[in-house]
């Protein structure tokens, strides 16, 4: 006896979580059928029944294959609610018949595939279960149509629908299928341990919100079938086929005479064909050449003849729905009117069925070859142009634009003939985005004479407008300066194979140029709602976004909440620097950053502010990071240092040397030595520059009082200059005569800046929300390529490690003397390297861990001396001085913990513009390249006259120029007397 229909053979084990591939039998209703006809959601139920359809009916299924219902979710959740120990006797009797039963899947390997139904959406699922692994999951993948490609990390968020899913079959298979194993312990205990290997695959994407649940049929569909998910695997035009084919074939109840019922011909081959891996040419459905059958009612000559409009409505329809929705696969494809080929025959244009305009024509073979024959769906009128080109191109027949709809819809009409009846319409379907030939108005034909010679007959014209944008964006990307028209025209002929004049690139540049401008002024309406939302995902983040009186926006600055701990494990010196922004706004860039145990670049917070650098922006900006990050005013670990824990390094920008003594009085400034050098150079030339930087790395009062010698040699102005500078700013000596100075772990230049500017430079080429989030992302994509690159590692970084390594072995002829008994203190002799070279000798306190060599408490690394004083004195082994006796700002382990936490970013398709925030008001410089070097306001007369160099044009009198003579003025003397 075979059970009642939608019942479940049980001929083998129980199916797994409803299994629709091994029921006996599902149907579908016509209320799960209509939501095809739009852009509807589409119901559980019918998606169990296209996978039985296509799966349980195309081949024998492997017995290790699960297939999953739509609905197991909703399933698991059922079944982990049940408890066997219950008071109620039919639900653990019911529990413990369902373990017995599940208890065969614990058996041997499986794979679980399923489309899954949660919070209203549909993804896919690959789970390998094998009781046997150690693992036990070697393999949890999710194919979510709705998540793009690309993303920083394939990680599963514990909190997302797909995780929820997981996590409900992980309890499930532990109280069903692994009852009474040691396995079901493990799995009981820790909740998540199915998400360790849980990643998002590569899958495609739809383009809209409602086709969730086809993408995750077909996805399953190809795993089943073994073919690799990529991005490219199908499209969205292929899932908007299949759904419109799915509503031709399931809503046609009244089909022809002798069309047969068209749920009975919804096979796998039908299924399968919408799609390029899976579709088999030789194995067409029946239904479909049914449906693009030729019709019995036209007449042997090949004329359409009439016919019943109520016998042939519904097939009518049908036939032009399939026909509009994908290209079907045919041994004798016909054009749904059959018009013939003979040139002497009439052809219809299209009209009512009682005004029909009769015309002899010729069959076009090149617009039916191209469109007609094998149907094309375009994405967009950009699409439809290429092809209309290509088309005037191959048969010669240059065609105008009758009638352009807003980009959705065309109509083509023919220029090369008097009265053609030629026609090609292109446009969208109601409830799909492509667009495609609408055949319905189509007329492959042309009649009439060609247009005589002259204004009328000259050559197909070249269409470009918006067709040279990619030109102008290729220019723009590889070009620093703005593009002009002969950039684009090269680039045209070598990318394009376009040959464009001058006015066209020139036109093509500002329709950019606009575009932009339009872009980057909403854009501006859209910051407010960024930082409020980056403050929702980022909690302890500070962001701060403030406009002038009249709603022109001023400055935007964000600094990350994760910077509060994130700072307590990098060196504490912090690089400042200002750079402008490019683009049409301008503004300024305002950076701040530091370097971690390994000599990278971390960006810690950053600003935009309208118009320059200046005293008042840093002042907005350092209130901004000591408001966020505490540890900046922290009083500093070591005793003797009498400065706050963090210095900072600039490149002594007046405004910045201000606010810092302003914002942070109690930290130590730096100063840029390559910038106090180049500054110096101006001064006294180029030979100062090395002898500056000399002196800012060097702790020997030897050697700088060598440098100072060398600078007074080649330039007393330049010596003056260095001299006016406080030497504990800069000067190296400085730390070793004031002990209460911080170190500065050999960070004496603003490199870390300079990195970070060019870091950040394709973001200050963008508008100011454009600039927020592409340096948000760096710094995301940042922290996430330092966790992947030092993941798993321990110990001193390798840098350090040689380092010490380098020192163990020069120090071996050292000489370590005791200058007090059991007092710390000891006299290191430095052996000569070469005859040229004399003995040294410092002092080391070992308590304290400072040298005279400076080099010790500057880095909290132990110098030459101190690493022979651990080898001779304390016999200590390279390999026990590294681990005990270097600072853990030199650690993996410092920079694991640093980059533990990241940035949750915002989607910008999420936030909505207020509406009322305007641009900056950006002065408008002058025309002309901008001044570099300042010139002088020179008075109107110079000092003496007689002596100077310039004489004027008009009365040839010195000392003033012909601007400002006085006879010009209408003055008749001009020897007055300048006493």
């Amino acid at each position: 006896m075979l059970p009642p229909p939608g019942r479940v053979l049980r001929t083998g084990p129980i199916p797994f979580a409803n299994d629709p591939c091994r029921c006996s039998h599902l149907s579908v209703t016509n209320d799960l059928i209509s939501p095809l006809a739009g852009a509807n959601h589409l119901s559980t139920a019918l998606v169990d029944y296209l996978l039985h359809r296509s799966i349980s009916m195309s081949s024998n299924l492997r017995d290790d294959v699960l297939i999953g219902s739509s609905n197991s979710f909703s399933y698991f959740q059922l079944m982990n609610k049940k408890n066997s120990g219950s008071l109620d006797q039919h639900e653990a009797m019911s529990v413990n018949s369902a373990r017995l039963q599940y208890q065969h899947y614990s058996r041997k390997r499986y794979e679980f595939i399923s489309p899954c139904c949660s919070h209203n959406h549909f993804f896919a699922v690959k789970v390998i279960f094998d009781i046997q692994d150690l693992s036990i999951f070697s393999e949890v993948c999710v194919y979510d149509s709705l998540r793009r490609t690309g993303r920083r990390t394939d990680a599963l968020n514990r909190h997302a629908p797909p995780a929820q899913y997981l996590c409900q079959l992980q309890l499930f298979l532990a109280q069903f299928c692994f009852v009474g194993l040691p396995q079901s312990e493990v799995l009981a205990k820790n909740p998540e341990y199915i998400l360790r290997n849980a990643v998002y695959a590569p899958c495609p994407v739809q383009e809209n919100g409602h086709d969730c649940a086809l993408f995750a049929f077909a996805s399953v569909l190809h795993i089943v079938h073994g073919h690799a998910l990529s991005a490219l695997t199908f499209m969205q035009q292929n899932i908007s086929q299949l759904r419109d084919g799915l509503n031709t074939v399931l809503a046609c109840n009244k089909p022809d005479v002798n069309t047969p019922d068209p749920k009975k011909f919804l096979s796998s081959t039908f299924l399968r064909s919408f799609f390029p891996c899976l579709s088999e040419k030789e194995n067409d459905d029946v239904f479909l050449k049914l449906l693009y059958k030729k019709s019995e009612n036209a007449s042997p000559e090949g004329k359409q003849s009439k016919r019943n409009p109520a016998e042939g409505k519904q097939a009518d329809e049908v036939l032009t729905e399939v026909d509009s929705a994908y290209r079907p696969v045919l041994d004798d494809p016909q054009p749904e009117a059959d018009i013939v080929s003979d040139p002497s025959v009439a052809c219809s244009l299209p009209g009512s069925a009682t005004n029909i305009v009769e015309v002899p024509g010729t069959l076009d073979d090149v617009f039916t070859s191209m469109f007609m024959d094998v149907p094309t769906v375009f994405e967009d009128m950009s699409q439809v142009n290429l092809a209309m080109d290509k088309y005037e191109e191959s048969s010669g027949v240059r065609v105008i634009i009758a009638k352009s709809c807003k980009g959705r819809s065309r109509l083509y009409l023919c220029a090369s003939h008097e009265g053609c009846c030629f026609r090609a319409k292109f446009g969208s379907k109601q409830g799909m985005d492509n667009i495609m030939l609408k055949r319905a108005f189509c007329v492959p034909y042309h009649s009439g004479p060609l247009v005589p010679g002259g204004k009328r007959r000259r050559a197909p014209k070249r269409r470009l407008r918006g067709r040279l944008k990619q030109s102008v964006e290729l220019v723009m990307s590889v070009k620093e300066a703005d593009p002009v028209p002969k950039d684009v025209m090269r680039t045209a002929a070598n990318h394009q194979k376009k040959d464009v004049t001058y006015n066209q690139s020139f036109r093509a540049i500002q329709e950019v140029r606009f575009s932009r401008a339009e872009s980057q002024l909403v854009s501006f309406q859209l910051i407010r709602s960024y930082v409020d939302q980056f403050l929702e995902k980022n909690p302890d983040s500070t962001v701060r976004a403030e406009c002038d009186g009249n709603n022109h926006i001023e400055r935007v600055g964000i600094v990350p909440g994760i910077m509060k701990r994130a700072m307590r494990l990098v060196r504490p010196v912090m690089s400042l620097d200002g750079a402008h922004m490019k683009s049409k706004w301008g503004g300024t860039l305002y950076v701040a950053s530091v370097k971690s145990a390994c000599k990278e670049i971390y960006p810690v917070g950053f600003a935009i502010m309208n118009g320059n650098e200046d005293e008042a922006g840093w002042l907005w900006f350092l209130e901004l990071l000591r408001s966020t990050i505490d540890i900046l005013v922290m009083d500093h670990p070591r005793a003797r240092v009498a400065y706050k824990y963090f210095s900072f390094i600039s490149d002594r920008q007046k405004g910045l040397v201000n606010a810092l003594q302003r914002v942070f009085p109690d930290n130590h400034p730096c100063f840029c030595s390559v910038h106090l050098a180049r500054n110096a150079e101006t001064k006294g030339g180029k030979k100062i520059g090395k002898l500056v930087h000399s002196l800012s790395t060097t702790f020997s009062g030897y050697e700088s009082r060598r440098c100072w010698a060398a600078i007074e040699q080649v330039s007393p102005k330049g010596r003056a200059y260095l001299e006016g500078i406080p030497k504990e700013q800069w000067e190296g000596t400085a730390w070793i005569e004031n002990p209460s100075l911080p170190p500065r772990f050999g960070i004496v230049t603003t490199n870390m800046s300079e990195s970070a500017n060019s870091m950040l430079e394709k973001a200050r080429t963008g508008s100011w929300l454009d600039c927020i989030d592409q340096i948000l992302s760096i710094m995301l994509e940042r922290i996430c390529t330092l966790r992947q690159k030092h993941r798993g590692r321990s110990g001193v970084v390798d840098e350090m490690r040689g380092i010490l390594g380098k020192r163990w072995n020069n120090c071996a002829g050292f000489q370590v003397w005791e200058l007090i008994e059991n007092g710390g203190i000891f006299r290191v002799c430095r052996t000569s390297r070469g005859p040229t070279e004399p003995e040294r000798s410092y002092v080391l306190n070992i308590r304290e861990q400072t040298c005279e060599c400076g080099k010790w408490q500057d880095h909290e690394v132990p110098c030459i001396d101190a690493i022979a004083y651990y080898k001779k004195i304390e016999n200590q082994t390279l390999q026990y001085i590294i681990d005990n006796h270097v600072s853990g700002q030199y650690k993996f382990e410092t920079v694991n913990e640093l980059v533990k936490d990241n940035i949750i970013p915002v989607c910008l398709e999420t936030i909505s513009a207020d509406g009322t925030t305007l641009p900056p008001n950006v002065v408008k410089r002058p025309s002309g390249r901008p001044k570099k070097v300042r010139l002088r306001k020179r008075t109107r007369f110079a000092h003496d006259p007689q002596k100077s160099n310039i004489r004027c044009s008009r009365c040839k009198k010195t000392g003033h120029n012909v601007r400002t003579c006085l006879r010009r003025d209408g003055g008749g003397n001009t020897d007055l007397d300048l006493s």
